[in-house]
């Protein structure tokens, strides 16, 4: 069964795990909505209550609650592309930063020549904070599915194609090549820079503004239509671009979660999405597959031993009893087994 670790309990064995882990492994994190707090509240029920409104035929109030969960991430991040300041999305923004300098370390310390020095960061958010940290982070390629050569147009076209490339430095005089930590991000849902045009799917980072209260039922239809994102609805909502999308993306989720000593390191998300709950479970039959679940509070503890009872390849990592594990801590943990990483066996 699933084995619970509390953090403050065993602070010495968890760090000597992780490295074990990190040291070898094909690395994967899944980040949900709980990582992009306090910018963005998690939608708690209103997923839900969306799709239940579908389902029942009543489109007209389904679109007012799809308007509203996306607009709730729209203002934030037109507060992110105007570069203005905002103390939720500083700390939000911090807390990615933090992240990704944890895995450019991770990737570069660990002694081994036979894994690629690059890491996969799978989410189900829409929002450009990972996007945002990067550009702190230069050090760090980013491959996100766009192809970024030389065009006239400028045109930034998605392809899965592009994911998993590798980029080396070289010498001009001495022969020695050097790889360059990389991170795939993978956004299972979509993406606010996500632009579709017929069959394609573009790049394009533009702010959205927010409807007046007094909108009617075309200006919201309009107003969701223009995000190439999968939303919490019903199929008939979706388009056939986005639905082939999510089903390749949800296929490069399987494939590396089927890979030898492969690693999966989950944060912010319930695994309330029933697929990628089947996926994942799925994958675990994979022997050598390990899975690291933080969970954010005890309610949530309880939640993941429930959802991953009988797999003895997971462990759910727990704060004590009215306490939680937030980005800050999640970070904090990532970061104390560095020193031990080169040590790892």
């Amino acid at each position: 069964m699933a084995r619970v670790i509390q953090i403050e309990e065993t602070s010495d064995e968890l760090k000597k795990s992780l490295a074990r882990c990190f040291q070898s492994a094909h690395i994967n994190f899944l980040i949900g909505s709980g990582a992009s707090r306090p910018a963005i509240e998690i939608a708690g029920s209103l997923e839900q209550e969306i799709a239940d409104l579908a389902e029942a035929g009543n489109e007209e109030e389904a679109r007012k609650k799809m308007y509203g969960f996306m607009a709730g991430i729209q203002e934030p991040m037109n507060k992110l592309i105007d570069e203005l300041d905002d103390d939720a999305n500083s700390e939000t923004n911090g807390h990615y930063c933090n992240l990704l300098r944890i895995i450019q370390t991770i990737l570069t310390e660990r002694r081994t020549s036979l894994l690629p020095k690059q890491a996969t960061i799978f989410t189900t958010n829409y929002d450009l904070f990972v996007e945002n940290a990067s550009i702190s982070n230069p050090a760090l390629k980013i491959n996100d599915g766009f192809s970024r050569v030389p065009s006239l147009d400028n045109r930034m076209e998605y392809s899965s194609r592009n994911f998993f490339n590798t980029i080396y430095n070289t010498g001009n005089v001495y022969d020695y090549k050097v790889e360059i930590p990389s991170i795939n991000l993978v956004k299972l849902h979509g993406s606010l820079s996500w632009k579709k045009i017929e069959d394609e799917i573009l790049f394009e980072i533009t702010r959205q503004d927010i409807l007046p209260d007094d909108a009617d039922a075309d200006m919201l239809r309009q107003y969701i239509d223009r995000y190439a994102v999968i939303l919490p609805q019903t199929a008939k909502f979706r388009t056939t671009l986005m639905d082939r999308t999510y089903y390749e993306l949800l296929r490069i989720y399987a494939n590396q979660l089927d890979r030898e000593n492969a690693l999966l390191v989950s944060f912010g998300f319930s695994f309330g999405d029933e697929h990628i709950l089947a996926i994942t479970k799925r994958a675990l039959n994979n022997p050598t597959l390990k899975m690291i679940a933080f969970a954010f509070n005890e309610g949530d503890r309880l939640s993941l031993a429930e959802r991953f009872e009988g797999y003895n390849n997971v462990d759910v990592i727990a704060p004590l009893e009215e306490k939680t594990i937030g980005f800050p801590e999640f970070n904090a943990i990532l970061g104390s087994f560095l020193p031990a990483l080169g040590r790892a066996a």
